[in-house]
């Protein structure tokens, strides 16, 4: 009953908005003082994975790579979003071609997203061009 009333009471609504000077989400969740907890958020990236996997599934390339060099690709992907990744048209061609090298040069050092994110793009251009975990996350 009360799940109900509160979900009839406090609507939806999707993204945040301005609740009486808060941020709330979801049904009325004041995310200015309650947030979430680790659980909720373990849980929100559990599905973020899922949905990111799920857009890179129509590259047919991607069932083929290891699961670092998917992890690379799908950590490339959640963190630009799909239509910033899309961008990315020479490292798409390089992975559909099999060229790993040029692939990870595509992201690190060849790419605004590596002078953004030097760290992330480095490790993301370690996987993918050796299909292993990066020994470090700092450019050379």
């Amino acid at each position: 009953m009360i799940k109900e009333l509160l979900k009839r009471q406090e609507g939806f609504s999707r993204f945040l908005y301005d609740d009486n000077g808060d941020q709330s989400i979801g049904y009325g969740r004041n995310m200015t003082q309650i947030g979430l907890s680790e659980e909720e958020a373990e849980f929100l990236l559990e599905n973020d994975i899922r949905r990111v996997e799920k857009e890179l599934e129509r590259f047919p390339w991607f069932e083929n790579l290891n699961a670092v060099r998917r992890a690379a690709v799908t950590s490339l992907n959640y963190n630009l979003g799909i239509s910033r990744f899309l961008k990315f048209k020479l490292m798409l061609k390089a992975l559909a071609e099999g060229d790993m090298n040029k692939a990870a040069y595509e992201v690190f050092p060849n790419s605004l997203y590596a002078k953004q994110n030097p760290n992330r793009a480095f490790e993301i251009s370690e996987m993918m061009m050796w299909g292993e975990d990066a020994k470090t996350t700092k450019p050379r």
